[in-house]
């Protein structure tokens, strides 16, 4: 579906948010559907904006949005050429890729079935592998959307084009050890200038640089249009028709009833609206939950993971998680701790720290014990599900291409 229909879509589910008030149906031996829908907004929980917010200096083009698609699934931009940023954001694993902790350069195979990397300095990455869905709605400190929304469990940065060259530079990622660090975007942009399918499609997506400098090679293929296109990819994978969606929109039947229950607890004795609110259920804050620490840790602190504190913010706090699309990107946690969904209530309901450092009057007030029923953990869970859109992932844009520019074989 091409982004001017799937604004159209996204539009009529926010405008049927102010007409519930006519709608009159209540579900059965429950609260009158429309009051819980007034609770849910007053407590921020939202469809999608329209659109996402786009930087000044990086519109919606599409020829340039469909380059950074092939971009993102092409191999050309590693050290070894044997891995695409795909590799560890699969669409058939909703863009993660499904391992407690991502594998790049120096491991083979996909997803769950990835080796492990090496031999060393190759090692598996410290966290686990962040879904990419509705990465252009973040927000920065709170729920509202903002084109320098808040990267990465840690924080280390803001908006897709300040993030998107890193992985091509970090040896456990893209680079490998095939160049340095120092030469390794540049040494990615001779490759894509020696390609002419890419030169013609930046020559396409970016007429202004054309314009203004040339079509030659070193004009056209730079490391600004290189992190433009892939932002511009990025931002638009939306899921905006949840049944979550549909039923803020006016549908009582898209939520079953236990879906409803959870709904009500979420918003209600769970506290879990509390930070995860707004129209990605995300207040993009840093909270120390005490989940617990496993894997090789960070290069600057072996065995462990200080994430907010690595830069110098609250040590062991990690970016509230977006909740859309949650059913499909498990496992979770920074460091991939909970294998489902249940694994993740059951971790909140019981309000304690499971990380060795991270004593009780370290977490955030608001982890606490929540005294829930088995029965009620499962209806948050069936709500959790209900954030996820089965129907929009389905368009080509969410797809692998059939092949890429490079040659080069696409993880699919």
């Amino acid at each position: 579906m091409h982004r001017s229909i799937r604004v159209a879509v996204t539009a009529a589910l926010a405008a049927g948010v102010g007409l519930l008030g006519c709608s009159g149906s209540t579900d059965p031996g429950d609260e009158p559907a429309d009051d819980l829908r007034a609770r849910v907004l007053a407590a921020g929980l939202t469809p999608l904006p329209e659109a996402p917010i786009y930087p000044v200096e990086n519109p919606y083009v599409e020829s340039r949005a469909e380059l950074g698609r092939l971009l993102f699934f092409d191999p050309i931009l590693s050290g070894p050429m044997d891995v695409a940023c795909s590799t560890c954001h699969l669409p058939r694993l909703g863009f993660g890729d499904g391992r407690q902790f991502a594998a790049g350069a120096g491991a083979t195979g996909l997803g769950p079935e990835r080796t492990e990397p090496g031999p060393w300095p190759l090692r598996p990455m410290p966290r686990n592998s962040p879904t990419v869905f509705n990465i252009g709605h973040y927000g920065r400190g709170n729920a509202t959307p903002t084109s320098n929304g808040t990267m990465f469990w840690s924080g280390s940065a803001f908006g897709l084009e300040d993030q998107v060259l890193n992985p091509i530079a970090a040896d456990n990622e893209l680079r490998g050890t095939t160049y340095a660090k120092p030469v390794a975007v540049d040494s990615v942009l001779l490759r894509l200038r020696a390609v002419p399918g890419y030169l013609d499609r930046f020559r396409t997506a970016f007429p202004e640089v054309v314009a203004a400098s040339g079509e030659a090679p070193e004009n056209v293929v730079t490391h600004a249009t290189l992190r433009l296109a892939l932002a511009a990819y990025l931002r638009e994978l939306r899921t905006p028709r949840a049944p979550f969606d549909l039923w803020l929109a006016g549908d009582d039947r898209a939520l079953s009833d236990r879906q409803k229950a959870g709904l009500e607890l979420f918003v209600g004795d769970a506290g879990c609206a509390a930070c995860h609110t707004g129209p990605l259920l995300s207040d993009f804050s840093m909270h120390v939950i005490g989940a617990r620490q496993e894997g090789l840790g960070r290069d600057t602190t072996r065995g462990d993971d200080l994430g907010w504190g690595e830069h110098g913010g609250t040590p062991y706090s990690f970016r509230t998680p977006p909740l859309r699309q949650v059913g499909a990107t498990a496992p979770y946690f920074h460091a991939g701790t909970a294998a489902t969904l249940l694994d993740v209530v059951r971790f909140k309901n019981a309000g304690v720290s499971a990380h060795a450092s991270v004593a009780a009057d370290r977490l955030s007030p608001r982890v606490r014990p929540l005294g829930l029923t088995d029965s009620e953990l499962d209806d948050l869970v069936a709500f959790l599900m209900a954030l996820t859109d089965s129907v929009t992932v389905l368009e080509p844009l969410f797809q692998a291409p059939a092949s890429v520019p490079s040659g080069l074989e696409v993880p699919r």
